[in-house]
């Protein structure tokens, strides 16, 4: 008895288990959420961007003519003659005042420095009076001095200061005194003694 009882409940319970399951299902089914897969992403469009920027437009290099200038065989003035001068320093010369009066123009005293180079030395402003310069003039400006002499008998204690301090008031001209007897006195004015007759320039 029990095990139709048993049998006719399991056969009433199994269609419902069936209906539930198959209810479950169902609602499984239609509760599940649908995923699609993720579409590729869309190709990235560059913006175009107007060029606003004014546009250089390179020229072409202007073609200059140059002017064909034909050339003239150059012309040489001759330079005038010229010739060597004594020029006797006096007291209270420089350079650029010997310059001055015997040029015009005071530039010209580094020419008479170096033409006198060995004379002057390496200081241009320390010259003597009644030194000689050698100076170079158009042979047309050239004026030849011309001395008078006179003879002088040297005294007992002379020398050449003394003389040239009696007779030209300026001991300084001694020098002048010994390059008029260079035939005398050589370049010695030690050689000086009493007796000796010297020539002597009327005016210095």
């Amino acid at each position: 008895m029990k095990k139709l009882l048993g049998e006719n409940i399991m056969k009433r319970i199994l269609p419902l288990v069936a209906i539930v399951i198959a209810m479950f299902m169902l609602i499984g089914c239609g509760s599940k959420e649908v995923v699609e897969d993720t579409p590729p992403p869309a190709p990235r469009v560059t913006p175009v961007v107007e060029d606003t920027a004014p546009k250089v437009v390179e020229k072409a290099p202007k073609v200059v003519e140059k002017e064909v200038v034909e050339e003239l065989p150059e012309v040489y003035e001759p330079l005038p003659e010229s010739v060597w001068v004594k020029y006797m320093i006096q007291p209270n010369d420089y350079l650029t005042k010997i310059a001055k009066k015997e040029y015009g123009v005071v530039t010209m005293w580094r020419s008479i420095w170096d033409w006198n180079y060995e004379l002057i030395g390496d200081n241009p402003d320390l010259i003597y009076p009644y030194e000689e310069l050698s100076l170079k003039k158009e042979a047309s400006k050239a004026v030849e001095v011309c001395y008078e002499y006179v003879d002088y008998t040297v005294e007992k204690g002379e020398n050449l200061w003394c003389i040239a301090e009696k007779v030209y008031g300026n001991s300084y001209a001694w020098i002048i005194i010994l390059r008029d007897n260079l035939d005398v006195l050589g370049t010695d004015y030690n050689r000086i003694k009493p007796g000796m007759v010297l020539k002597l320039r009327t005016a210095i």
